[in-house]
């Protein structure tokens, strides 16, 4: 079973950050007080509390895999990704490898520009086929290329031009959902069950 747990940061209380930050990890306090905006430093927190809450502990450490890939030392059971965007932070885990993304829409991006960057032909004729739907296509399509570097480990330093979303091999697939309309999320796992649960920010406390 594939768990996804998604946190919606509603309030800018500063109360909930300080408790969160409170409770990080030394290493998640340290990478907050790198970042300027304050919404960033609540993300970092946030991806934090998440991460405790599918442990059940706060005493854990984070080593690297051979592709950078983060993973939690002395529990070769528990394979984990986080990703957060505009007003979510998510989590998923499980006993196999995941990656999971979440991206919020924006309004003002090149999508055709960025799309011809990063995207295969079929990809492209794809978003361009309904101009209605052509910002949710960019983020799906966005969104699953995301979660399968992340699911790897490699990140960018793979071409996102040098596979197809729409291919995917069995029995690794996507799985897509919108929290909104204004956000997109994709995991990217072996096939098998999963449970998706969204939750307020104040529910972590």
């Amino acid at each position: 079973m594939i768990r996804i747990v998604c946190a919606e940061i509603g309030s800018d209380d500063p109360r909930i950050y300080h408790e969160l930050y409170r409770r990080a990890s030394a290493e998640r306090r340290l990478r907050a007080d790198r970042y300027r905006r304050q919404e960033d430093k609540l993300r970092c927190v946030t991806a934090d509390a998440l991460l405790q809450r599918a442990l059940g502990t706060d005493c854990y450490q984070i080593q690297k895999g051979k592709n950078g890939k983060p993973f939690v030392k002395d529990r070769p059971d528990f394979h984990y990704n986080l990703s957060h965007s505009g007003r979510y932070v998510v989590i998923a885990w499980g006993n196999t490898e995941v990656g999971i993304d979440v991206e919020q829409h924006d309004a003002t991006a090149d999508l055709e520009g960025i799309g011809a960057h990063f995207f295969t032909s079929d990809e492209l004729v794809y978003i361009r086929e309904d101009a209605s739907q052509r910002t949710e296509r960019f983020y799906e399509i966005w969104t699953k290329k995301e979660s399968c570097l992340k699911y790897t480990g490699e990140g960018l330093r793979r071409n996102m031009r040098s596979f197809s979303t729409l291919t995917p091999e069995y029995p690794i697939r996507y799985w897509y959902w919108k929290p909104d309309a204004d956000h997109s999320l994709c995991l990217y796992a072996v096939d098998q069950e999963i449970t998706f649960e969204l939750l307020d920010i104040q529910q972590l406390l």
